[in-house]
């Protein structure tokens, strides 16, 4: 069952006299709402992104488009390059485990979806003997 967020929409500030609109954002460790007041207009405080406008110009809107980034350490790129040699290193195992060169525990977790695509002879003589292993129905 989905836990519901109980956020209290409102806060009393300067002794009671003022009532505002309380900050929506919750904390990852803690779980709790943020005390602080949201800015106007908006849902959130100047601590959690309130007082950001975005992107202005159709350019910058391009510009963030295309960058994606995430922690400033990954691109599209870097990520589409870490999915590749996932998918490389995934059909190695398929085959070694195949061949019998390997032995043990396989890699745990879905595997890649680029597997066919990265080494696509490697796959097919894969395929074909996991088919020869087969035993006939």
């Amino acid at each position: 069952m989905p836990k519901t967020l109980h956020l209290e929409q409102y806060l009393q500030t300067l002794g009671g006299r003022v009532t505002c609109k309380r900050c929506q954002a919750r904390s990852k460790r803690s779980g709790h709402q943020c005390r602080a007041p949201a800015i106007a207009g908006k849902n959130v405080c100047r601590f959690h992104g309130g007082k950001s406008t975005g992107p202005r110009t159709p350019e910058g809107r391009l510009r963030c488009a295309q960058a994606r980034l995430t922690h400033g350490n990954e691109t599209t790129s870097v990520r589409f390059e870490h999915s590749l040699a996932s998918a490389r290193l995934a059909m190695l195992e398929s085959v070694g485990f195949e061949f019998g060169i390997m032995t043990g525990l396989k890699s745990r977790g879905p595997k890649p979806l680029r597997m066919a695509q990265v080494l696509p002879e490697l796959h097919a003589l894969a395929q074909r003997l996991r088919l020869q292993k087969r035993p006939p129905a």
